[in-house]
């Protein structure tokens, strides 16, 4: 895999292609899925606004092998042109994650697995809820208690067809949106 710091492409999908992707997950016709964590490992009372929703496209445990499902079947070239430039030699994960409206939340700073990786991020509708990535690398563990006043490196906008890759180590989050009744991507990890 190629050395990746961070880097940003706007209008990384095409404007055909992005329609398609943003029918095939629109929520008022398309099932999600609660999730009590979006950003953690583990639900914690204490977190209680950390919510949102999600689709599986690539379970983590299955590297490679997306599910058989029509909305899978949409994203995956999609996913296999990220790994082509990242030129990764493993899918880890891929899934929609979708957070609504709320009132300026940002999600508890995360790593999104427990190996080194290049984290990406496709943004599927224009929202608010900027992506914040520190300049903090750290491991992965199930909290980060010293994330309180990091340095940022970038806060990155959500914004269709926007595609941002980045080196997994670096600690980051994201707000749910305030403006907007949804916030949806597509998070892929990648190694």
């Amino acid at each position: 895999m190629r050395k990746i710091d961070l880097e940003v492409h706007d209008d990384f999908v095409s404007p055909s292609y992005l329609e398609a992707i943003q029918s095939a997950c629109d929520p008022s016709s398309t099932p999600w899925y609660f999730q009590g964590s979006q950003s953690l490992t583990d639900y914690d009372d204490l977190l209680i606004e950390d919510y949102g929703f999600s689709i599986g496209i690539l379970p983590p445990w299955k590297h490679n092998q997306f599910d058989d499902t029509p909305i899978a079947t949409v994203i995956k070239p999609l996913i296999y042109q990220i790994k082509d430039i990242a030129q990764a030699d493993n899918i880890l994960r891929c899934r929609l994650d979708m957070t609504i409206l709320h009132d300026n939340y940002l999600h508890p700073p995360h790593i999104d697995i427990d190996q080194p990786h290049v984290a990406c991020i496709v943004y599927v509708n224009d929202s608010d809820g900027d992506t914040v990535i520190y300049d903090h690398k750290t491991e992965w563990a199930k909290t980060y208690a010293e994330s309180n006043n990091l340095p940022i490196k970038e806060s990155i906008a959500p914004k269709a067809g926007r595609m941002v890759l980045f080196d997994g180590n670096y600690l980051h989050t994201g707000y749910s949106p305030s403006e907007h009744q949804t916030r949806i991507l597509i998070n892929t990890v990648l190694s």
